[in-house]
């Protein structure tokens, strides 16, 4: 993640969580460079507007998730969120077990 990203993402969940601790939070970054935020309020995505590079938020309720299933290719595990609007965002793990995990603690923080 470079710098500047970094502190795009900072400002942006500060603004998104002003009152809330951040260290209830979920913080991925799928395979197509979007940031993923899963809270207990659903999930947020934090991409580029196409049209003017802006950034914007995408949130998700936990409803509008679909289950999450987990998927080997080529070696790589793959986290699969999608959405009930046919959104996908696959999030990337060299092991079994860290994808796993993962899935687990989304499951956890989304009941």
């Amino acid at each position: 993640m470079k710098e500047t990203s970094f502190l795009l993402l900072q400002a942006q969940l500060r603004e998104l969580f002003p009152a809330d601790g951040l260290n209830q939070l979920a913080i991925y970054e799928d395979q197509a460079e979007h940031f993923l935020i899963f809270s207990n309020r659903g999930l947020h995505v934090l991409e580029e507007d196409e049209l003017t590079k802006a950034p914007k938020n995408v949130y998700y309720t936990s409803d509008s998730l679909k289950p999450f299933s987990i998927r080997q290719q080529a070696g790589i595990f793959e986290l699969i969120i999608e959405t009930a609007g046919g959104r996908s965002f696959i999030l990337a793990f060299p092991d079994q077990a860290d994808a796993h995990q993962a899935m687990q603690t989304l499951i956890e923080l989304l009941a």
